[in-house]
């Protein structure tokens, strides 16, 4: 939290420390908007390559360099190492 006074502090992004449009989310806009698209991804994934585990699917995003947007590698960088 950045205490802005005495009074009001404003929640920030764990990842990228950047305030919280709703103090209610666990991340920022981006980020949110990112963890948002794993769950669909990864029903993609279930149907493209069969059984796939939640963290198997997260280390595969991970090797595809390149190929992962930044917020998405960051989202699942943190998921994955930090939960």
């Amino acid at each position: 939290m950045i205490k802005i006074s005495s009074k009001k502090t404003l929640a920030v992004c764990p990842i990228c420390k950047k305030n919280k449009e709703n103090s209610q989310e666990k991340y920022c806009k981006n980020h949110n908007a990112a963890k948002k698209l794993l769950k669909p991804g990864y029903l993609s994934w279930l149907k493209a390559y069969g059984s796939v585990s939640w963290d198997e699917f997260l280390k595969r995003l991970l090797d595809l360099e390149g190929l992962v947007g930044d917020f998405i590698k960051e989202i699942v960088e943190y998921e994955f190492y930090f939960q």
